[in-house]
């Protein structure tokens, strides 16, 4: 019976690392669809690099930007933003987390609870972030980076940070990502807990639509993660 638990286990894992290594792949991909990589300015290209030093610190969350970006697309073209907005949108959000590179590793690899200093440490990461982007992007842009990164922990009942700012005064933008940050987040195993399966984050997601998701966002990837077939099997065992 252990031998049987141990190779089910064995299994999930070598399957969610598939999953998780098609994502990057896809992500990747539409990166460097038509040539988009050489277009950046060279300071966005630093902070790209800047972001593969950053997961290289915590191993659980390698990727974890990537599979972001690439939900935060999914949702964005399902929800009809313009392709230019789309891809814009896309290696924007690469850099959601780029403050992190402020947050010690006494804080940031910690297994278990943060206390409330560790806490207010943790969520500065939010604007630090916002910081060095907006002195980075280019003017104009129709998709802010910077905003992005200082408010994809806003919520829509008002809860979240920095601001604490509700429903639409919390950037579209930031809120997609808001939704697709979650859901990773929830999917993927950490050293003291196991991911949730991709069903069962969706779910979560649709449980907290209205009080800390934007419901239309939420929906639209919801509909997306169906269309893609990720959900089937999970829903199925339900």
């Amino acid at each position: 019976m252990r031998d049987t638990s141990f190779l089910e286990e064995r299994i999930r894992v070598l399957e969610q690392r598939n999953r998780e290594l098609t994502l990057l792949l896809e992500s990747a991909q539409e990166l460097y669809a038509d040539g988009q990589e050489q277009k950046l300015p060279f300071t966005m290209s630093a902070i790209h690099m800047l972001i593969v030093a950053l997961e290289s610190r915590d191993p659980y969350t390698a990727g974890h930007s990537s599979r972001v970006a690439l939900y935060s697309l999914w949702i964005a073209r399902k929800l009809g933003v313009p392709e230019e907005q789309c891809k814009q949108f896309h290696r924007a959000v690469l850099m959601h987390d780029i403050g992190k590179i402020g947050v010690p590793d006494s804080v940031l690899l910690k297994e278990n609870s943060l206390d409330d200093n560790e806490f207010a440490v943790m969520i500065s990461h939010a604007t630090i972030g916002a910081r060095i982007l907006s002195k980075m992007e280019e003017e104009g842009k129709h998709v802010s980076a910077a905003l992005i990164a200082k408010h994809h922990h806003e919520k829509m009942d008002g809860t979240g940070y920095p601001d604490g700012l509700k429903g639409e005064e919390i950037p579209f933008f930031a809120r997609i990502t808001a939704v697709a940050d979650a859901f990773d987040a929830m999917t993927t195993d950490r050293p003291y807990s196991k991911g949730r399966s991709y069903y069962e984050g969706v779910q979560e997601l649709l449980r907290c639509q209205g009080t800390h998701f934007d419901p239309i966002v939420v929906q639209a990837f919801a509909a997306v993660m169906e269309e893609k077939r990720y959900l089937m099997d999970a829903a199925e065992q339900e």
